[in-house]
């Protein structure tokens, strides 16, 4: 998040509201401390005063903070308060300094590829937590994130990628229901059945699929000027896989980011786990935290300087060993895709089914 504008520090309830640091079309964010605990920054989102005489703006917005309660995984950010105060609602949630992995991409046109990996690594462990995640009484909360993009995933300062924003998160106990024909989430990440309507988790996979490929790419997949040029693109665009416009990309990953992009929902991964342990397969090591948040903090600088530092070496070593691996032949023919398990699982099930029907059959022959 980036501050845009400064407050002197104003009260709002029992907190002081600092700068801004993000304004949407439903609610603007402050930088703001509790005055029971000063120095601790945090992020105070509200929802506009305009919208609070609206049923279906509060209604969406309670039922975030519903959702947020339930979240807590270190890759999603944090939900510490849900409140009103006069007529205006609020969250106060975790505030992860860092960049988004939008701005990280403008910034580096190219990601060094175990970095690449590290970071969609903890986007999949934090679909996965929320996609499986049940409430108190253990029932499935069904939630779908809905808005999976470079914008809504930061990368602390502490070398960690936490999901933000499940505002327009879908789950199965929510009040409000999105109407027919209207798309949330940005549209060069929306996978092709939810443009018809159709929608599971598995639409977060396909849009971490995009990040993915244009991580390793470092070039938009889908995204053009034009909202239905991008949509079109998401639906009828051959997809060339990332190795194309990065050679360090060993055929091994290629796959594994052409299954989670399948047009198919059925032929993608199924769950963001057996994505995420895809991946770590193929890396076999990946950086630490710690030699992340060093990759950062190098990030800003708009001109590399001559010297290496000791951090880029540690991950093109990284980098290379993975490469290696990768390309040694028959490194990665146990790697089962989710095309193929998908086609056995269909296989299998017609073969039941006609076992079923051939056993019917004989015992009637038998029987009459």
């Amino acid at each position: 998040m980036v501050s845009s504008t400064t407050s002197s520090g104003s009260s709002f309830g029992s907190y002081r509201l600092f700068e801004q640091l993000g304004v949407g079309g439903m609610a603007t964010v402050h930088r703001a401390e509790h005055q029971d605990r000063p120095g601790e920054s945090l992020a105070l989102k509200r929802l506009r005063p305009e919208l609070a005489a609206i049923p279906e703006f509060v209604q969406a917005f309670v039922d975030e903070a519903r959702l947020a309660s339930y979240l807590h995984h270190p890759n999603v950010a944090q939900t510490y308060d849900f409140g009103k105060v006069d007529e205006t609602y609020f969250l106060a949630m975790e505030l992860v300094r860092g960049p988004t992995l939008s701005q990280l991409l403008r910034e580096r046109s190219r990601i060094p590829l175990p970095v690449s990996l590290y970071l969609i690594v903890q986007l999949c462990d934090a679909l996965e937590y929320a996609h499986n995640l049940c409430d108190a009484e253990g029932n499935p909360l069904g939630i779908i994130h809905r808005d999976v993009t470079p914008a809504n995933i930061i990368v602390s300062t502490a070398g960690i990628a936490k999901l933000i924003d499940f505002g327009i998160a879908k789950a199965a106990s929510s009040s409000v229901r999105t109407k027919t024909g209207f798309i949330k989430g940005k549209f060069a990440y929306v996978a092709p059945e939810y443009i018809a309507g159709k929608i599971d988790t598995r639409v977060d996979l396909f849009a971490a699929g995009v990040i993915a490929h244009e991580l390793l790419t470092g070039r938009r997949l889908f995204q053009v000027e034009n909202d239905m040029e991008t949509l079109k693109r998401v639906q009828r665009m051959p997809i060339e896989p990332p190795s194309k416009w990065n050679p360090k990309v060993p055929p091994a990953l290629d796959e594994i980011v052409m299954t989670s992009l399948a047009r198919n929902p059925d032929e993608r991964w199924q769950r963001a786990s057996a994505m995420r342990n895809a991946f770590v397969f193929i890396a076999q090591r990946l950086p630490t935290q710690q030699q992340v948040a060093r990759w950062l903090a190098d990030v800003p600088v708009p001109e590399p300087s001559a010297a290496t530092s000791g951090v880029s070496i540690e991950i093109q070593l990284i980098e290379e060993t993975m490469v290696t691996n990768a390309r040694r032949p028959g490194f990665a023919e146990h790697l089962i895709t989710a095309r193929t398990r998908a086609t056995q699982q269909r296989l299998w099930v017609i073969v039941v089914v006609l076992s079923l029907v051939l056993l019917g059959l004989l015992a009637y022959l038998f029987t009459h």
